[in-house]
């Protein structure tokens, strides 16, 4: 079937798949991530890797251990694939740089009953990057709080009021639109 002339009556994007989540050390990243609750769906960590692979992420060359994990199987869950990358090797985060300084990378895990999930996962020896915030009836958050994972990773286990899909933000400051540095001038918008 040709594709020629095809516009976007012809296609869709269904959902989102999957998102990689990089690591130096595939097992310990591993045992994390099951601790969080996920299953190994696609052990791939003895796979070689065809050489179209590289290609396709524009690189010259890509090998690496891995596993497709998720919450759960059903078609339209987003799988989360974890890889340790053997060649070229991934050096892990911004070496040198204190990690207050770092622009975090998050990944946000809708959760059910966080405060539960904290101290479950606490006493299993996940460290926590502070303790669990909220409710927050402005942003319709129930509760939130983040963990690192091995790699330094932000896994943000957020829990909503019932009905909201994501935070509000209505009541919240705003930068000026004009001001190119961003600075942190609240606008008024009650006007």
């Amino acid at each position: 079937m040709s594709t020629r002339g095809a516009t976007k009556a012809d296609w869709a994007i269904e959902s989102l798949f999957h998102f990689t989540v990089n690591a130096t050390n595939f097992e310990r990243s591993l045992a994390f991530y099951t601790t969080l609750g996920f299953r190994v769906l696609r052990d791939n960590r003895d796979v070689i890797w065809p050489d179209y692979v590289a290609r396709q992420f524009g690189m010259e060359r890509a090998q690496g251990r891995g596993a497709l994990l998720a919450i759960d199987d059903g078609p339209g869950s987003t799988r989360l694939d974890l890889l340790e990358w053997l060649d070229p090797v991934w050096p892990g985060e911004q070496v040198g740089r204190p990690r207050a300084d770092f622009v975090p990378r998050i990944i946000a895990l809708r959760t059910k009953n966080v405060r539960a999930a904290y101290d479950d996962l606490r006493r299993r020896g996940i460290e926590f990057v502070s303790e669990v915030r909220g409710p927050d009836e402005a942003t319709g958050i129930e509760a939130v709080v983040c963990a690192r994972d091995p790699d330094g990773l932000l896994v943000e286990l957020i829990e909503y009021a019932p009905g909201v899909l994501g935070s509000r933000i209505d009541a919240l400051a705003r930068r000026d639109p004009g001001d190119a540095a961003g600075a942190m001038t609240p606008v008024d918008r009650s006007a």
